[in-house]
């Protein structure tokens, strides 16, 4: 999985996180799904990731939690969750090749209630 991403680093770096427009474009995405995962579309998608913005550390930083995580229940059902923690680490491959660093506190996948991120850029 890293190696093939490796392959289209290209499309992660057109995000800088260390520009204010990289930023907006990182949270404006999350922001959309956020708006987009209404209760109709729960009803529909039961299953799907939920997203909130509780607990931000820093006004203005990048942060969001995932509460819900559809990977961590199917690799639970086909009994390889203990897979889970290698899919998680991508998240941090995918965040450095946008310039940025994730600092995470905990997953769901390693025990805790929800998928803390809090991204910044790597200049700061």
């Amino acid at each position: 999985m890293r190696r093939s991403l490796y392959f289209v680093k290209w499309f992660f770096s057109l995000t800088n996180l260390n520009t204010k427009r990289g930023k907006e474009a990182n949270k404006k995405n999350i922001v959309k799904y956020y708006k987009w995962y209404t209760e109709e579309k729960e009803k529909l998608y039961p299953t799907s990731f939920k997203v909130d913005f509780e607990g931000e550390p820093y006004e203005g930083a990048c942060y969001y939690r995932i509460t819900r995580c559809p990977i961590c229940t199917y690799t639970k059902k086909l009994g390889v969750h203990e897979l889970m923690p290698l899919f998680c680490e991508l998240d941090e491959l995918m965040i450095s090749l946008q310039h940025g660093v994730l600092h995470r506190k905990g997953t769901i996948a390693n025990g805790a209630d929800f998928c803390d991120y809090f991204i910044t850029g790597d200049r700061e």
